[in-house]
């Protein structure tokens, strides 16, 4: 028995496959749970608010732009607070224009220091539309440099980039600190109980193939379940009908209680004893 869970962000599927903590794995011995250390902590907080990232970009920036937005000599900000208030008043700028043109504004972005010249920068990640470009470009001036986001590894090293810890100042924290729009689309998440035993290889429906560096598995170091994490993509030609009739792990399973059994037990055997004496 495992816990299917499902994270859908368009084309592309997050699958999360893990034992509950009271059932194990069919011959398999459960790890012995371990103590947590604030390092260990810390790793799997960044790797949780990564893959968070990444689904972001996967649902709101397809065939988006990596912006960075760097200043001219002898203005540039000494301390990270300095930097962040510019960059909240840049993005404030730039919501309050669109919205005289009825566009809403999407975003991601982060404030960086260099590592050799420790110079405070900022990235972005937004659509890819010629009017926030222009409104960027209005508001910020020429002090930016623009790359197309490319698809490879389903965006993972760029969401990376954005969770690492950035600035010196946010290292006394322990994590890094991100910027988004409040009407970014949320993946939907979808979940069942498998009675079945977890297979050892990922489970690929018709229509669909996998990101090859995606694929995870192994025993979860705290609680010493084991766990199994891929990403699946929808095929250009792939069918989502033949996918939902065919691969039944897309379907959502609501666990049945006890009383909900009990009372269909009981349902049955009045229609069966009207249906006799009828």
């Amino acid at each position: 028995m495992y816990i299917n869970k499902l994270l859908i962000a368009g084309r592309y599927v997050l699958v999360k496959n893990y034992t509950p903590k009271r059932f194990g794995a069919p011959g398999r011995r459960r790890k012995k749970r371990k103590m947590e250390t604030p390092e260990a902590m810390a790793r799997y907080n960044d790797r949780k608010r990564a893959e968070k990232i990444q689904m972001l970009m996967l649902l709101n920036f397809d065939k988006g732009y990596h912006v960075i937005l760097d200043y001219p000599k002898g203005k540039r900000p000494e301390t990270y607070e300095e930097a962040e208030d510019n960059l909240r008043k840049c993005l404030y700028k730039i919501s309050r224009k669109l919205r005289n043109h009825e566009k809403k504004f999407k975003y991601l972005a982060i404030t960086e220091r260099g590592k050799i010249r420790e110079a405070l920068h900022h990235h972005l990640i937004i659509e890819s539309d010629p009017l926030i470009l222009k409104e960027l470009t209005e508001v910020w001036g020429n002090h930016i440099k623009l790359s197309q986001m490319y698809e490879e590894g389903a965006y993972k090293d760029l969401a990376d980039y954005f969770c690492k810890i950035e600035t010196k100042e946010e290292q006394e924290k322990g994590k890094s600190r991100y910027h988004r729009s409040r009407n970014l689309k949320e993946p939907t998440v979808k979940s069942r109980i498998v009675s079945g035993p977890l297979k050892d290889d990922p489970v690929i429906p018709n229509g669909y193939e996998i990101i090859p560096e995606s694929v995870v598995s192994g025993f979860n170091d705290f609680s010493g379940i084991r766990f199994q994490k891929y990403m699946i993509k929808k095929s250009a030609d792939g069918n989502l009908k033949a996918i939902s009739r065919q691969h039944h792990s897309i379907e959502v399973f609501k666990r049945e209680s006890f009383w909900e059994g009990f009372k269909k037990k009981i349902k049955r055997k009045i229609f069966g004893k009207e249906r006799r004496h009828g």
